[in-house]
């Protein structure tokens, strides 16, 4: 059975995971799903990692060719994501094991 709640201090706080997190955010906030689900970011990881495969290098939000424009600018928009603290463990772990440690500075 599913469990959230990963462990308990001792004044009682109780520690939920991610998913759960981000699902009583949403309720308390009234915000609804985020705007990429779970998918759609996999989705776009894979386009990275063939890019990556391919050229040897990350895309570039300012190349001439617009479907690496909107990759390059979908890595940057994890960047920002990561550098404001709001991208999940999960993503991060994800963009590291593709493109390594750092991959937040990049760019």
């Amino acid at each position: 059975m599913y469990n959230p709640i990963h462990d308990e201090d001792e004044l009682g706080a109780v520690y939920v995971d991610e998913a759960m997190r981000r699902y009583l955010s949403r309720q308390i906030s009234g915000l609804g799903d985020p705007r990429q689900n779970d998918d759609e970011f996999a989705a776009c990881l894979e386009r990275v990692s063939g890019f990556l495969a391919k050229r040897g290098r990350l895309p570039d939000r300012e190349a001439t060719d617009p479907s690496e424009v909107r990759l390059g600018s979908w890595l940057q928009d994890q960047q920002s994501a990561e550098q404001r603290g709001v991208l999940c463990s999960e993503r991060r772990s994800q963009l590291g094991e593709l493109i390594g440690p750092g991959w937040a500075a990049l760019g």
